[in-house]
C-alpha cells in the first residue's frame, strides 16, 4: 500500500463523531448565564414600578 492509498483508507473509514450536549463547558456558561439574564431582567423591570 501506498502512502496515497492509506490516506484514502482513513479519510473512507472515517466514522462520524457524535458530541454530547451537556458538557462542562455548557454547564458553566448556563450557570453563569441564566441568573445574569434573569437579574438583569429583574433590575431592568424594577426601573418601570411606580410608587
Amino acid at each position: 500500500m501506498t502512502i496515497k492509498n492509506k490516506t484514502i483508507n482513513l479519510i473512507e473509514n472515517k466514522k462520524p463523531v457524535v458530541y454530547p450536549i451537556f458538557t462542562f463547558r455548557w454547564l458553566a456558561v448556563h450557570a453563569l448565564a441564566v441568573p445574569t439574564v434573569f437579574f438583569i431582567g429583574s433590575i431592568t423591570s424594577m426601573q418601570f414600578i411606580q410608587r
